[in-house]
């Protein structure tokens, strides 16, 4: 999969500097009722909140993939129109590496379009949320591949990973490798989504529009509990 034809109406008028920002979401089955609906909302308000700023609005580029069953695009990059296509969870399947390579090569393919039209660009964001272990054929080798691919990327400074877990059932030890540069994922309940989403909005807000470092989004003050960064932790340092 990958975006081969550049279509320049994609990328707007605006020639501000833009922020790639590719989410990658866990559809498995363990994400159904509740879970799923708080992440739906969740993500319905961080794009109203991309909307509702002048400079998110013409700087933030969004896609959104989906692994569960299989690999979607639910949302390539392109133009916001109209409202976000509900996502639902039904599988058992956990194809994460899958996923991410999906959207390496989304972010890949909107690097070269802003390239070919003589875009300025932040690093890309990976946004990684799952609840549990890459599950099915191939899934543990495309995730070493994944993890493989996200190290190089991050080690040179052209990608930003958030690997976010949520619940207990999540396996933070091949989550953790996603990242050389974050100590220990991100974790949180589903309770908390719509807190990560203000979280990541404010966060896209402040790197596109005072410049901030891509470092404060890695280095974290407070001190890991049991495997994983509290979230309440992370949100408390960004916030200071």
């Amino acid at each position: 999969m990958s975006e081969n034809n550049i279509n320049a109406s994609d990328f707007g008028s605006s020639t501000k500097r833009r922020l790639p920002i590719c989410f990658c979401l866990d559809t498995s089955g363990s994400m159904m009722g509740n879970p799923i609906k708080q992440l739906n909302q969740g993500l319905t308000n961080f794009i109203a909140s991309i909307k509702a700023n002048d400079d998110t609005r013409s700087a933030t580029d969004i896609a959104i993939i989906t692994f569960g069953s299989s690999v979607e695009i639910v949302m390539p990059f392109g133009k916001i129109a109209g409202d976000l296509p509900e996502i639902s969870a039904s599988t058992t399947m956990t194809p994460i590496g899958e996923g991410i390579l999906t959207a390496l090569e989304l972010l890949n393919a909107r690097k070269e379009g802003y390239k070919e039209q003589g875009i300025k660009y932040y690093q890309p964001w990976l946004v990684v949320i799952t609840d549990g272990a890459p599950q099915g054929p191939n899934a543990l080798a495309n995730m070493e591949l994944a993890i493989k691919a996200c190290n190089e990327l991050e080690s040179n400074d052209k990608l930003v990973v958030f690997n976010i877990g949520v619940g207990n059932s999540v396996d933070f030890d091949i989550l953790k490798r996603l990242s050389v540069k974050r100590e220990e994922p991100i974790s949180i309940s589903s309770g908390d989504f719509g807190k990560l989403f203000e979280f990541l909005g404010s966060s896209s807000s402040s790197i596109v529009s005072s410049g901030a470092s891509d470092d404060a989004l890695y280095n974290l003050s407070t001190e890991p509990e049991g495997e994983s960064v509290d979230v309440d932790d992370f949100f408390k340092f960004m916030e200071e």
